[in-house]
This record gives structure tokens, sequence and C-alpha cells, in this order.
């Protein structure tokens, strides 16, 4: 803090000194200019769509101060300023995102894969290897679903307390200085209303994190005010209740008018001292914070908001009230601060010009490129003129992309079908180079491409020998995770029930208490920021072992496991990973929600997840030991019914691995080939036994892992030798089932083979039915099994196969 004098002669306290305020002021203007330029760039068509962070930029200036290097953000998109303030954005990067600009040097955050306000700092090298996190200031990949910054919120916050209170992570110092980093978050107002944030707020306030949560209170969500968003019209007074007293638990509390530059600055100095210091979470809610373009490109404000509304909100824009403060303190006067401001503006103009020449040149030299294969086409072809019309169409496009120039090949590739041309063979080769091009800028990354990529962990065998141990399934399970936790000290495993009791089924019992409570812990009912836990901490170098009681519950967290992350590897095209592994049992029991099997509804909301789905816990043992040596997420699905069911253990457990996506044959047979995994596996291989009785021989296959599904297509070679395919699971009718049916019959080329119908034997539309009886007539049995491959038979030959039933 400094004094200076006022024009009037009194002096004023001044959070920082003269060049550092004015260095705040010249960030928050160059972000406005930002806001403004960028939105033109939609409306005149160069962009897509804006969402800009107008309105919050002198919350952010002041935030920036005290966010040292390791420190995490997580946050939304209209976080821009703070971007900005800290360097791990810049103008220029900004407009590349907003053009979509999938050079990574030019858009680092995502590679043009989101839209704009969407940052990202990049966590991992080149080779995915892991960066010091603790000599940068961090950005988690934002989101765009209202409220999903906050669940990983929770593990980025709670990673930091690990690190600082277990000492053997001490030595992991690339990724914490012993816990002493705060978590930041940023949410608007509107989000608040979000289940997600309820959740996140209560499971930091439990689990005492160090977090400064920050609420940009503009009083509307899109059109609709905070009246029909949060009880009372005040997020601030709901959240009181949270407020510690007299230094107990809970959050400190802090409100702040966002456009009170000094007042922010101080308010932000506290809490930062208390979430660093003292190990706590704070929230700060900033009120009175302006929106002047609305919410974004694609609507006004001023169809929703009173000309009075209108009015205040140009009175008391943080940028206009902190340049009254700036010239009543006399720190600059204001013929100065013109020209100033005129330079930013202008500089804001040369940066965005500069990204939009480095985003279009190349566009402009493809289509140099292209239109001179069109114009040899056309010299050379009989419908010349229907090519020139082409040329003359992507000439005059306005700032056409890649796609406008397929279209247009596509079109002279068609029209020119017919005729024989030199030109022709030097279109399609340009089709094909655009198309691997475009593959690799759009689709590359969705699962890890390291060394530690799953595909790449090597097989090591289970060891079988006579002094195996029989155990049940539960104590093999336990045994593993027992060694696993032993050797890595950044395991960590959570859950409900995990801790005290070892789980529901005991496949953790004695372990807290033999590694420590901070290692095997129990949460609250929350499976959404269970996961979101597990997110946060692996974006910190954790290994997260992340229950979910049943899979039935999995539904509470899934959205955030399909749109955060399944997409953290992809949407940052390699620059963060989260090899979050979750645990969870499911399938066959009884009662409708302990025995779902709504494998098709995860598997197609997960792309970018492994899914491993273990017969016994032998082979569930070696998918965990897989996940645990590679660098990607996985969830692994543990049989119900399955855990005092006795197995021979492998002497070599915590070693031995299982690769994922590759389905191993249990039982060879040459009549009809069963696609199955999980439970079904044991009644396939019961209808088996009462089949050979009847002269008819199944190959029972077990897929292992639905994602990744049967990498080298062992299963049409099966199918090449049975004809006749049967898929099998207890998911709905058209599930999982369908699934597998196109990836053996379509991908797989299995169509060929066939001689009868494929069939699909699934579940009823409907939930399973409590009691034996309900199980019986809900899911697939044994004497269904037996039927359907039956019929396949009669089918066949039906005299040597006559129905029977």
């Amino acid at each position: 803090m400094g004094k200076v004098a006022s024009k009037a002669g009194r002096p004023h306290t001044v959070p920082f000194d003269r060049d550092t305020i004015l260095n705040d002021y010249r960030i928050a203007y160059q972000s406005r200019q930002v806001s403004l330029l960028g939105r033109k760039e939609v409306l005149t068509g160069k962009a897509k769509f804006g969402i800009f962070g107008d309105g919050k930029e002198l919350p952010q200036v002041a935030l920036s101060h005290y966010f040292e290097n390791g420190d995490f953000r997580s946050g939304y998109y209209r976080d821009q300023t703070m971007a900005f303030a800290l360097g791990y954005s810049n103008v220029k990067e900004f407009f590349a995102q907003l053009y979509a600009d999938t050079d990574l040097e030019k858009e680092p955050a995502s590679g043009g894969r989101q839209m704009n306000g969407h940052f990202t700092t990049r966590s991992l090298n080149p080779d995915g290897t892991w960066r010091d996190l603790t000599a940068m200031p961090n950005c988690s990949a934002d989101v765009s679903p209202t409220g999903s910054q906050m669940p990983r919120l929770v593990g980025l916050a709670y990673a930091s307390k690990l690190y600082r209170e277990l000492s053997s992570l001490h030595p992991y110092s690339q990724f914490s200085n012993n816990g002493n980093e705060v978590v930041w978050g940023t949410i608007g107002n509107a989000s608040c209303a979000e289940g997600m944030f309820w959740e996140a707020i209560n499971a930091c306030g439990v689990l005492k994190v160090p977090l400064v949560m920050n609420i940009w209170d503009d009083g509307y969500g899109i059109s609709v005010p905070n009246e029909f968003q949060v009880t009372k019209d005040n997020i601030g007074e709901l959240l009181s209740g949270f407020k510690r007293k007299n230094g107990g638990d809970g959050y400190e509390i802090f409100t702040v008018n966002g456009w009170d530059y000094p007042s922010l600055v101080e308010t932000y100095r506290k809490a930062s001292t208390i979430a660093r210091e003292e190990h706590i979470p704070v929230i700060v809610h900033v009120v009175e914070v302006t929106q002047p373009q609305g919410h974004s490109t694609s609507g006004s404000h001023e169809r929703y908001k009173s000309k009075e509304r209108l009015q205040w909100e140009t009175e008391f824009d943080g940028i206009a009230k902190m340049r009254e403060w700036i010239l009543a303190i006399g720190l600059i006067n204001d013929e100065e601060l013109q020209t100033i401001e005129k330079a930013d503006k202008k500089q804001v103009r040369a940066w965005q010009k500069e990204a939009w020449a480095e985003f279009n040149t190349p566009i402009k030299e493809q289509i140099a490129l292209l239109t001179g294969i069109f114009s040899e086409i056309a010299e050379e072809s009989s419908a010349g003129s229907q090519v020139r019309e082409i040329i003359s169409g992507l000439n005059n496009a306005i700032d056409p992309v890649y796609r406008e120039m397929v279209i247009a090949s596509k079109k002279v590739l068609f029209i020119t079908r017919h005729e024989v041309l030199p030109g022709r063979q030097k279109l399609i080769d340009w089709n094909r180079q655009i198309s691997e091009l475009k593959e690799e800028q759009y689709s590359s990354h969705l699962m890890s491409e390291t060394s530690e990529a799953a595909h790449n962990v090597s097989v090591v065998a289970p060891v079988l020998t006579d002094n195996s141990s029989v155990l049940s399934g539960f104590e093999v399970i336990r045994e593993f995770f027992d060694k696993v936790l032993a050797r890595d000290p950044r395991v960590i495993a959570f859950g409900e029930d995990l801790g005290g009791i070892g789980g529901v089924n005991q496949g953790m019992s004695g372990l807290q208490a033999k590694h420590g409570a901070l290692r095997v812990s129990d949460t609250g009912i929350r499976e959404c920021t269970i996961i979101g836990q597990a997110i946060g901490m692996a974006m910190r170098g954790l290994r997260p072992i992340a229950e979910i009681q049943y899979l039935d519950y999995i539904l509470y967290s899934l959205q955030i496991m399909s749109d955060d992350l399944a997409t953290l590897t992809w949407r940052t095209k390699g620059g963060q990973k989260a090899p979050v592994v979750i645990r969870t049992r499911g399938h066959r029991l009884e009662g409708v929600w302990h025995s779902g099997s709504p494998m098709a509804g995860v598997i197609n909301l997960v792309r970018g997840i492994n899914v491993c789905v273990p017969r016994d816990f032998v082979q569930a043992a070696g998918m965990y030991n897989t996940l645990f040596k590679s660098d990607e997420p996985g969830l692994v699905v543990e049989v119900l019914n399955g855990y005092r069911l006795k197995e021979t253990m492998p002497d070599n457990i915590g070693e031995y691995t299982i690769p994922l996506g590759q389905p191993e044959i249990l039982r060879e047979g040459s009549d009809v080939t069963v696609v199955t995994y999980g439970p079904s596996c044991r009644y396939a291989a019961e209808a088996a036994e009462r089949l050979a009785e009847a002269g008819i021989e199944i190959e029972i296959i077990d897929v292992q892992t639905l994602l990744p599904f049967d990498v080298d297509h062992r299963i049409v070679g099966s199918l090449k030798k049975t004809n006749r395919i049967i898929f099998l699971d207890e998911d709905v009718p058209g599930g999982t089932t369908a699934y597998m049916m196109q990836e053996v019959l379509e991908v797989q080329k299995g169509y060929y083979w066939l001689d009868s119908e494929p069939v699909t034997l699934a579940a009823k539309p409907h939930r399973p039915a409590y009691g034996s009886d309900g199980d019986y007539w809900s899911k697939p049995n044994v004497e269904d099994i037996f039927e359907t491959a039956y019929k396949l038979m009669h089918e066949a030959d039906p005299k040597a196969f006559p129905i029977f039933f």
C-alpha cells in the first residue's frame, strides 16, 4: 500500500505503485477492446460465435496479483482478462481461437477445437511427460456446460492438501511445493443454480482445501434475472450458512463490488492470504458486475434489460470507474490517459489483424493451389465451363475455409467422373492430403499418443502354480489394491463407504488402517464430485481411484465423465491428461437400482475413456494394473455377484497385466460364436455344457473391454469358423449388443461370413425387477442362451435339431 495526493491535495491510499496500477488499467482496457472487436469479427462472419469477458475485467486483474506459480485455475469462458494478466494467453492467441486456428503454435489452448474463451495451459511436454507445474500459472482446460468447472475444482484443491499432509508425496516437487498452492475457481451467478456448484462447494468445505471461489454476479443468466435463479435473489446470502464462525470449519466469505478496484485488490489480498496460509476455502462474491455487450453474439441484452438497468451499467462500468479513480487521485491526467487508451486500442487491432492474417494466409495459398488444379482440369475437360463456374464461386467466396474447398473439389470430381484427365489425379491426391491433415487436426488425441498409452503397456502374464491361493473374489482384488498402494504413493482411493469399512463388498477392507486415512478415505454421497475430485487430482500428477458404489449410480457422474474427463486430452490436443481410474460394480443381482447394466449409455458418452468389463477379479486386477501403468483414464465395472465366488489368485498379483482391446476365447466351438462380457460369460459357459449334450458346440468369446473393442479383429476369425453369431449381454435391446454387432459385422466385415442372421440377446427394455423371478424374466438366463443357439442350429438342420420347446 502507498499514498498519493489527489487533485484536492488529500492523500489516498493506493494498493500498488503508479506503474502497476496503470498496467492493470491497460490490461483491463485492452481486454475490453478485445471483447468489442471480437463481437464485430463474429458479426462480420469471420468467426462463428463469440462469448466475451467484458464487465469482468477489474476483479480479474485484481485477482491476478495474488495468483502464484503453481496455483491452478478452474473457471469459465469469461476469464480472458485473467488469462492476459497472468500471461497464459494473449490477445493474438485469443483471436486465433476465435477464428478456430488449428496451429498449436498460434492457438495453444486447443488447436482450434474449442470456441473462444476456453483457456488451457499445456501441462505436458510434446512427448506427454509432465512439465514442472510449480514453475507456471496453471489453467485446467475449460469446459462450456454451465457449472462443469466445479467438480474438478474439488480435486485440484484437494491435491494441495494431499501434497502438504502426505510426506510420501513431498519428493514429487514438479507437481507441488509441499501443498502451498491455491486453486482459483470462477463461475457466473446464474450457474450457481446448478447442482454441481452446490455439491462442489459442500465437498470443498468438508475437505478443508485451499480454494478461492469467485462468483462474477452480473444479475442475469442470459435473459433470466437472479430472482428466477436463486432464492432471495442473492447467491451470497444463500452461501452465508457456509461461513465459518470463531475460527471453526467452513468458508471465509467476502462480498465486493466489481467496479471498485482498490477494494477488489484488498479483498483478494485477504482472500489469498487466508487460503494459502490457513489452508481453508474462501468465497469472493463479486457483485454489481456489468455485462456491456450482453451474454454473447447470439443475442442483445437490450431485449431484456430495462433502460434504467442499462444506464446503471454504463455508469458503473468497471473500466469507467477505474478511470475516474485514477484521475481523481492524480495518478495521471486525462490527456495522458487518452493517449495510452488510443495506443492500446490500436495495438489490439494490430494483434487481431496479425491473428487473422496468420489464420487466413494458408487458406488463400490452398485456394490458389486448388484453383490451379481446377484450371488445368477445365482446359482438358468437356465440362470446362462448369469447372470454371466452380472456380469463380470459390474465388468470390467471402472468407472461405477448407470446407468450401473440399466441397468444390468433390463437385469437380463428380462432373468429370467419366473422363480420364491428368488433373483429376492431382485433385484426388489433394483431397487425400487435406483429409489426412484434418484427421490429425480434429481427431487426434482421443486417447493418449505417448509411450505410456494403454496399448503400449507391456503384457505380463499371470503366473499360476500348484501353490497359488484359492480366494474369494473380494480377497483377490483387495490383495491387488494393497500392492498398488504400497508401490506408488500417488495412488489415492476414495468413495462412499470405502475408508472405514473397506467398501460395501470389502474390496479394500483393512487398507485404510494399513495405508492411512488420506490414502483410502470415505466421501459423502456425491458421485459427480467424486469423479470431479479424481479429475482434478489426476491433473496434478496423482493417480486416484474414484469409487462409485454401484454402476446404476454412475449416471450421477456421467455428465462430467463425458464432458470433462473423456474429452480432456482431445480438447487440449495432448496438452493435459487425467489418468483417473474409476471403480464400480454392476450387472447381475436383484433389484431395480443395484443390478442395472446401462453399458451402451456409458460407452457412447465416454469415448476417450477405457471401459473394462472383467468377468472375474483375477481379470479385473490385471486390467487395473494396465491402467495404472498407462496415462489414460479407465472405468472398471466389477461383477457385483462375484465377490464371494472362489478364484485362483496368480502368484504375481500386482504385476501381471491384461491387455485392453483383446478378447479371450473361453471355450472353443465350431457351431455358433457367442460374444459377451462380464457375468454373462458364466451363464454362457453353463449354457454351453447343456448345448454340448444336444450336439452343439458354441465358441464363447469374452470381449474383456468395450472401449477399446477387439483391436486385432479376433472375433471375425471365430465367425469365419462358425458362420453363426450371438451377441449376449444384460443391457437393453439395441444397446451394447448392437454396438458389438456393428463392430464385428461392419467394422470387421463379419457380414460376409454369415450363414444365418446375426442375433442379439439382451435384457428387457425395462429395469430389472426385484426378486429371483424378477431377475430371471428381466435378463437373459441360461435357458434363453440355450434356446437362442439351438434355434440357429435348427434353421441349419431341422432334422438334427428339432424344436422341442
